[in-house]
């Protein structure tokens, strides 16, 4: 019986799927057992975008015309401008920029056979569905596994531990293999892994302590990205967060991300509030775990802890190696108290915190892809968060997500962050704005 599932068991579990199957007869046929079978469909399925259409929760009792711009008052009651007389939102035209908007979710996913492939209705079907890819799931167990073998083998303590006996000599001008021969007793790695921690930026000291490294020209970096915690994961799936949400609905929710200038150069951490679409943006020397670590503590000394709590309740994030310490950014790291959750989007499923991803082309409009941001300072960057979230959208009525930001949290709180309203005429979202 198979253990491992290879991608021809998976495309014949999509085959099957879509036969209308179920997994004892897919296990069967692939020599494997059945709840093998409908934990892969559960874990690997993937959301697609719903067809057009008012997917609203409050469709079948919403006065369409109220917010359609087909409609024509005085010609059709329920109708549009296409001649229906009770079109039921069927272009969705309804939905855009309606407050009242709330999306609307099928449950016939949550069971067996846990996707639409095979739903009589999937046609008609306005809601969002759930489909098995065969090729994406093996892409996702691929990166699960070469996951499971980077990392670090201490734990956070430890890690405390090498950081003060090793950094300060090495600031002092002392070479690693001298402080490593010095405490080679107390040492829980190999002097060659302590070189590898430091390129990483997970010590204090960093490769401008190490005088040798920088006479020595530089050499093609190789090798996965190593993360603080291996299993920083576990409870912090995607699931995981749904499961959350649905027992807390109320909470606040934030989209963590980075935008990379030029490989190896300065990067931005972005955290956005769905409540508005308010995007933070904050300038890192490196991208590493430390630096957004560095990030929050910054956060809750400006903030203080009510703020912070009231802002930052839930964080979803990929799964990039600078989020793999989530310890530092849900606790108070003085006190030890947990004052929000972090999450994990699926692998190579970062299109589950879209709002986020979408928000960064206003990024790139001042700062295209592949521009170094080397030449930026903190200042510049808060500049241009200004200048983005003055940004009257559409989708919110034509208000900015600033000005949505101050009717929640209040002015003194958007002072705290940075954050100064820009005039609509002087908006600027051309690489003109940071000019130097």
């Amino acid at each position: 019986m198979n253990k491992h599932l290879t991608l021809d068991n998976r495309l014949e579990i999509q085959i099957g799927l879509k036969s209308g199957e179920n997994f004892t007869a897919i296990a069967r046929r692939i020599d494997s057992d059945r709840t093998t079978v409908a934990r892969e469909v559960k874990a690997r399925r993937v959301p697609v975008h719903n067809s057009k259409g008012n997917n609203c929760i409050h469709r079948n009792e919403c006065q369409f015309p109220d917010a359609c711009s087909h409609y024509t008052p005085g010609r059709y009651r329920y109708g549009c401008h296409k001649g229906k007389q009770d079109c039921g939102g069927a272009c969705g035209d309804c939905i855009k920029g309606c407050g009242r908007f709330q999306e609307d979710f099928c449950t016939r996913y949550e069971k067996p056979p846990y996707v639409c492939s095979a739903c009589p209705d999937r046609r008609t079907c306005r809601l969002q569905k759930m489909e098995y890819d065969a090729k994406l799931a093996q892409k996702a167990y691929e990166t699960l596994r070469s996951e499971s073998r980077k990392g670090i083998s201490l734990s956070e303590e430890e890690l405390a531990y090498l950081d003060s006996v090793v950094s300060p000599k090495i600031k002092n001008g002392q070479a690693v293999s001298v402080v490593w021969n010095t405490h080679k007793e107390e040492m829980p790695v190999s002097d060659r892994t302590l070189y590898t921690y430091i390129n990483s930026g997970l010590l204090d000291a960093d490769n401008f302590d190490l005088r040798r490294k920088l006479r020595m020209p530089s050499r093609k970096k190789s090798g996965p990205v190593l993360r603080v915690d291996k299993r920083c994961h576990i409870g912090r799936s995607y699931e995981d967060y749904a499961a959350y949400i649905s027992e807390h609905p109320d909470a606040v929710i934030s989209q963590m991300d980075s935008v990379i200038g030029r490989k190896g150069g300065k990067v931005l951490l972005t955290i956005l509030f769905k409540t508005c679409d308010l995007q933070l943006m904050y300038l890192r020397d490196r991208n590493t775990a430390a630096s957004v670590s560095a990030v929050f503590r910054t956060l809750r000394n400006r903030l203080g802890d009510r703020r912070f709590s009231a802002l930052f309740q839930v964080i979803l994030t990929d799964r990039g190696s600078e989020f793999t310490d989530p310890v530092k950014i849900e606790c108070d790291t003085e006190t030890g108290e947990i004052q929000c959750r972090l999450f994990y989007c699926d692998p190579m499923n970062s299109n589950q915190k879209s709002n986020c991803e979408r928000n960064h082309e206003f990024i790139r409009y001042v700062i295209p892809r592949g521009t170094s941001m080397d030449r930026f300072t903190q200042t510049d960057i808060t500049k241009l968060m200004s200048h983005i979230n003055s940004y009257p959208r559409k989708k919110w009525n034509g208000q900015a997500p600033l000005d949505l930001f101050i009717q929640i949290y209040g002015q003194e709180t958007a002072t705290l962050l940075g954050l100064e309203k820009i005039p609509s005429d002087s908006i600027i979202l051309t690489p003109a704005l940071l000019k130097k």
